[in-house]
């Protein structure tokens, strides 16, 4: 059979052709090691997953931190965060808190219950307080200043070891951060809502964590409530970090929370109640709200304190 002997012109048209497309797949392979590379490490970098809107001005993300070991000198740990970023400007936000009731400050309920009784979008746990930790709805007392639409359920403490980290927002939904001794009873009558935690994380976008009294175990890592503002008090923060869960969270110290709260776009933030406390809900239709993040009791806590926000539905956009 004769053979076919391809001309010289064509013979170097296809060498070129396959060198060209050697050259594109080294491109292709150093692009996908660039790629990787710039991928973050969770067990050394902060990651979040990006911002994606769920509610009017409500913006959700997920986040990990790289956590202490379980064990001195045990493998890298990483923690798990839910985060919610609120415009204070948006239409139709506004925020709740839980009310005074019964012979102490308020009656204990757990998250789902004051975001499906108050009908907020979001909710996240408050202030610390006592007595802990019976499942049942029992008088608790508040520790920290604690308002409610305007009344002041729990006041301001001057105990510089018990909750004097607030955040405050006004009827105009202003918000501020502030050490309990630096708010006068001027500013205190035009607070429309108000938590308070055991230490300011960050103050002005510095991590002032280290100055944290003893209050919620900063040293230690444990699930974490934090809320912050960003610069100018535009976006509220509220987010839950789950600990105490090995092999999927383990929880962060103050400082580790105060970094999270910095990569999240805060530039103040404190620290709420954490531990078994610490959860966040949301509902989608509400009065029907489902647990985002996952509570290290292994069930929900009954709590003092709620923190919610309201807000509308995201517009339907036309076909």
């Amino acid at each position: 059979m004769a053979r076919f002997h391809p001309p010289a012109s064509f013979r170097l048209k296809t060498l070129v052709a396959a060198a060209l497309f050697g050259l594109a797949s080294l491109g292709a392979q150093a692009q996908t090691a660039v790629a990787a590379s710039q991928i973050p490490n969770p067990t050394t970098e902060i990651t979040q997953s990006g911002y994606s809107p769920v509610y009017l001005g409500v913006d959700t993300e997920t986040a990990t931190v790289p956590s202490n070991p379980a064990t001195a000198g045990g493998a890298p740990t990483i923690s798990r965060a839910y985060v919610m970023r609120i415009d204070l400007f948006a239409p139709g936000i506004s925020l709740e808190t839980t009310q005074h009731s019964g012979p102490l400050n308020t009656t204990a309920e757990t998250i789902s219950q004051f975001a499906a009784r108050t009908g907020v979008r979001a909710a996240i746990n408050g202030n610390f307080f006592a007595p802990c930790c019976n499942p049942q709805p029992e008088p608790k007392t508040v520790i920290g200043l604690l308002v409610s639409n305007g009344n002041v359920v729990s006041p301001l403490t001057n105990d510089p070891t018990q909750s004097e980290a607030v955040l405050a927002v006004t009827r105009q939904n202003r918000a501020f951060i502030a050490e309990a001794p630096d708010i006068s009873q001027p500013e205190l009558r035009l607070i429309q809502t108000a938590v308070a935690g055991s230490a300011i994380l960050l103050k002005n976008g510095q991590d002032v964590s280290a100055q944290s009294p003893n209050e919620g175990d900063p040293l230690n890592p444990n699930p974490r409530t934090v809320v912050g503002l960003s610069e100018g008090g535009r976006f509220l923060y509220m987010v839950v970090i789950d600990g105490r869960l090995p092999g999927y969270s383990t929880g962060t110290t103050n400082e580790q929370s105060a970094q999270l709260m910095k990569a999240i776009g805060a530039t103040d933030a404190i620290n709420l109640d954490g531990g078994g406390s610490t959860e966040m809900v949301r509902a989608d239709q509400i009065g029907k709200p489902f647990i985002v993040d996952t509570p290290s009791g292994g069930a929900e806590r009954f709590d003092a304190v709620g923190f919610g926000v309201h807000a509308l539905p995201l517009p339907r956009l036309p076909f």
